[in-house]
């Protein structure tokens, strides 16, 4: 598998250091709490895959758009790979063995199977997550997960021999390559990928079967189109083998992509192509990136002026003193550096508007009553999730401007000040996204109350409150997050018990603002006889303070924690 005894050792010797390296970060009592809070969560939801799934045992969605939709998924996911492809042409190589390696007296099919049993080895734990989620949703569970495990096994290998062809035909491909818009493809498939899996995991189907369609629906119409099941037929032995329902449907098409992921594998590692050159260049600009990464993200990538900077339009909104110039820089960079996350973020929202058409529906009795359901249903699920998803990925903030806090330290304004410029262009953009999509989908469900009007005015300092937080614990325990990196676990207790913390502030926060607002209501409504609407007018004014007055109060503890930022003690200097 691994092509040579010595690439073996290899591979055992950098399996032992990484262990030895989560050991180490494991000697300080937080490390524990956050490893283990991370364990408890993903085993227990793995095991609520396995002893959750339906007892009926049958699919929630019809046959024909089942089968249509496991095909289109599975074609998502073999296009997705290879266009990332396109980003690891040749053989990838860690930097710090890729040069010992090529030096080494060893044959190019030896690297390539070596390479290809560290991407099986690391993608057990794909195929096991996909197995487990396409299991809950099939006819038979045993060969869903079969088949699904089998199917993420081989996308791997056909990466892999895709990079090797790019690596051979550089000059006519690899130009084209250039030109191709691969990373808003990729940021669009990777969306519809994300969302997939999370809509496995947290739906029991009933809605995804509304939304889609039945046996009448639109999916169901675009199931029958010869052009689609022409597009999908590629894919279609895994989706046959996943969506099975009986032994004699099930075994040829297992032997079929058993057979395929063997001669995949084969063809691969004995393809007469020369690599090296091209894979030097791959290695170099990943170890690159990974550096950048560790050096506080996004921000960093530019750190070194290769062009003269183009204008990029971003309003100076707050002014022109030291104040607006830190919320311009920021605004600044998300024009310039992150098209994709933003594309990306677009994608999500209307994907989520999309989704959120038909919550809250009644039974059709009371018509109006069901439209103001749908309404405000959709609303908060849009605000509450959109919330969390935007502040968690768009960190255009203090997370992405780890290295260069020497320079933030050195600003010549006070550090509250500091903490609220940096943060408040996200937050506007955060705001923004939201209230679009909410406004947005009143109008598209044509329906309107003024409800509505104290959602997009509330918006803001929920936004507020969810980054302020952020950043406040970021600054006071900075973290490095490095694609590949041993700790996950770790990383995902961390942000469990932050999304802990989170909650308890907005409870916090919700009983400050609200509990006044409330009382203030009823004092008016009666005590004093003034109408329902004016009550409520003056209680969500009171509330809207209340919460201001909340995130003032984070800006002032952030701007603490930022002042007392040891800049030497974070880069252990």
């Amino acid at each position: 598998m691994f092509g040579h005894p010595a690439l073996l050792l290899l591979f055992w010797l950098k399996l032992r250091g990484g262990l030895r390296l989560q050991v180490r970060k494991l000697r300080r009592p937080s490390s524990w709490v956050f490893l283990i809070v991370g364990g408890l969560l993903v085993f227990g939801w793995i095991a609520l895959m396995i002893f959750g799934r339906n007892s009926s045992g049958q699919p929630v969605i019809a046959g024909n758009v089942l089968r249509f939709g496991v095909d289109v998924g599975l074609l998502v996911l073999v296009v997705l790979t290879l266009v990332g492809a396109f980003q690891y042409r040749g053989l990838y190589l860690p930097k710090e063995e890729i040069e010992l390696a090529f030096s080494a007296p060893l044959e190019r099919t030896q690297l390539v199977r070596y390479r290809l049993g560290t991407n099986l080895f690391r993608s057990v734990f794909a195929a096991l997550l996909f197995g487990f989620l396409t299991a809950r949703r099939m006819p038979v569970a045993g060969y869903a997960f079969t088949g699904m495990f089998l199917v993420m096994m081989t996308v791997p290998i056909l990466g892999q021999g895709v990079a090797l062809f790019l690596g051979e035909g550089e000059n006519r491909i690899g130009r084209l390559a250039r030109k191709a818009p691969l990373k808003v493809v990729s940021v669009a498939l990777g969306a519809c990928v994300g969302i997939g899996v999370v809509m496995l995991m947290v739906s029991d189907g009933a809605h995804v079967t509304q939304v889609l369609g039945d046996q009448d629906g639109i999916v169901a119409r675009l199931a029958s189109q010869p052009v689609l099941r022409a597009l999908l037929l590629p894919v279609a032995p895994w989706g046959s083998m996943v969506t099975a329902t009986s032994v004699g449907e099930f075994l040829p098409w297992f032997a079929l992509s058993l057979g395929l992921w063997i001669v995949l594998y084969e063809v691969t590692v004995r393809a007469k192509i020369d690599y090296r050159e091209l894979s030097l260049a791959t290695s170099a600009e990943v170890a690159k990136r990974i550096s950048m990464a560790r050096r506080g993200g996004w921000a960093a990538n530019k750190s070194r002026v290769t062009q003269p900077a183009k204008t990029s339009g971003a309003p100076w909104m707050f002014g022109q003193g030291g104040f607006g110039a830190i919320a311009w820089l920021e605004t600044t960079s998300m024009l310039r550096r992150a098209r994709g996350t933003l594309i990306l973020s677009f994608l999500l929202i209307a994907l989520l508007v999309f989704l959120s058409k038909g919550l809250g529906e009644g039974d059709g009795r009371d018509p109006e009553q069901d439209a103001l359901k749908n309404l405000f249903v959709g609303t908060m699920m849009i605000s509450l999730f959109g919330t969390a998803y935007l502040c968690a990925g768009l960190k255009f903030d203090f997370r992405g401007r780890l290295e260069q806090m020497d320079l933030v330290k050195a600003w010549p304004l006070a550090p509250w000040r500091i903490f609220l410029a940096t943060i408040l262009p996200e937050v506007l953009l955060v705001s923004g996204f939201l209230v679009a999509a909410v406004v947005g989908r009143a109008l598209w469900i044509g329906a309107f109350h003024p409800g509505l009007v104290a959602v997009v005015l509330f918006q803001p300092l929920v936004v507020m409150t969810w980054v302020a937080l952020d950043n406040a614990v970021f600054l006071h325990s900075p973290v490095r997050y490095v694609p590949g990196q041993e700790s996950a676990l770790q990383n995902m207790g961390r942000s469990i018990l932050l999304m802990l913390l989170r909650g308890v502030v907005l409870l916090v926060a919700s009983a400050v603002a609200l509990a006044p607002a409330a009382g203030i209501g009823f004092l008016l409504h009666f005590g004093l006889g003034t109408t329902q609407e004016t009550a409520i007018a003056v209680a969500a004014g009171v509330g809207w303070l209340g919460i201001l007055a909340v995130d003032c109060g984070l800006v002032w503890a952030g701007g603490k924690i930022l002042g007392r930022f040891d800049v030497a003690r974070d880069r252990g200097v």
